[in-house]
């Protein structure tokens, strides 16, 4: 049997992890390769271990790149894949499932911090507001989650940790998903008109889905406008699912309405916390800035799991988390 060629890209993945990848493939790290030894292995490789999409990966590099036929993230989203110029014959997999449970705790530390007016209180407080008395409208707009409704806009295991959070909290869940159709706890809404009955009937949303072909923007002023007037909006996944002008005008007529996000929108290709709307000036906009991710590859669970599917692709097995190229036919790249 012919053994198999991968390149790694990234520096996460350690040197006992290489090791059990030289079980069933030459291995080759690409910061440790010269220029043109990195060419001439591009063309023999046909397994790709990545982290972010490698610059050196250019369209043209890709064309030459004839045996190519498995790529495995280890960032759960792949939208910084360029699946348009990318050869129908290579299958890509997603991380889904590494950061789980990071994430959807920092999705609920937004969400409180949004609710309890955590960061617009302390902000006033920075800033000089010492009577105790300027504060006393403040408890008028903090959210008590329990016996509220939270929703959850992608019940994946992002969103099922998230939910599990607002159980805790005694709130009802609904959640919205393609797949999943059942959860402890969970009423699940379907269909058209599904996301609008969910935004109309949570009091807090989180949004846990990838960005494709069918997520860009579908968060715009009509849905905004379904939501409840004094909603919590929280966005652990994509900048670009959010229509950013949409979302300002919203947030800026509606001051009840608060909206707090770990992700930011694509310019010129690459997330930026650079915005074209000045939202943080606004007291119901509450941003970090995307760090749910690497607290979760600290743990190094995302690299364990991205080394294991790579070795049921060498070892002749079928990966998990195939992602359907069709969705993310788009040109973004981080």
């Amino acid at each position: 049997m012919k053994r198999h060629n991968l390149l790694i890209t990234s520096d996460l993945v350690g040197s006992s992890d290489v090791r059990r990848l030289r079980r069933f493939a030459n291995v080759y790290r690409s910061s440790e390769l010269e220029e043109k030894t990195l060419a001439d292995r591009l063309r023999e490789t046909d397994a790709l271990l990545i982290s972010f999409w490698p610059e050196f990966l250019t369209d043209e590099t890709l064309r030459r790149m004839k045996r190519l036929r498995f790529i495995q993230g280890i960032l759960v989203g792949v939208d910084h894949i360029p699946f348009v110029t990318l050869p129908r014959k290579v299958v890509v997999c997603s991380n889904a499932g590494a950061y789980s449970l990071e994430v959807g705790e920092h999705a609920f530390g937004l969400l409180l911090s949004a609710a309890k007016r955590v960061v617009d209180t302390h902000n006033s407080v920075a800033r000089g507001k010492t009577d105790f008395k300027e504060f006393r409208g403040t408890s008028d707009d903090i959210l008590v989650l329990q016996g509220k409704t939270l929703g959850v806009v992608g019940y994946g295991g992002i969103g099922a940790v998230v939910a599990g959070l607002g159980r805790s909290f005694g709130m009802d869940v609904i959640a919205l998903s393609r797949s999943r159709r059942s959860g402890r706890g969970v009423k699940f809404v379907r269909g058209r008109g599904a996301l609008t009955s969910l935004l109309a009937g949570s009091d807090a949303v989180v949004l846990a889905l990838p960005l494709t072909n069918l997520t860009e923007g579908m968060i715009g002023a009509k849905e905004l406008s379904a939501a409840k007037r004094d909603a919590v909006l929280v966005n652990i996944s994509r900048g670009d699912i959010v229509n950013q002008a949409a979302l300002y005008e919203h947030l800026r007529l509606k001051p009840s309405f608060r909206y707090a996000t770990d992700v930011w929108w694509y310019e010129g290709g690459r997330e930026t916390l650079v915005t074209d709307y000045p939202f943080t000036s606004l007291p119901n906009f509450v941003g970090t800035p995307h760090i749910s991710g690497p607290t979760a590859v600290a743990s190094g669970r995302p690299v364990r799991m991205a080394v294991e599917n790579t070795l049921r692709y060498l070892r002749g097995l079928r990966p998990k988390n195939v992602v359907k190229r069709s969705e993310y036919y788009r040109s973004i790249v981080l």
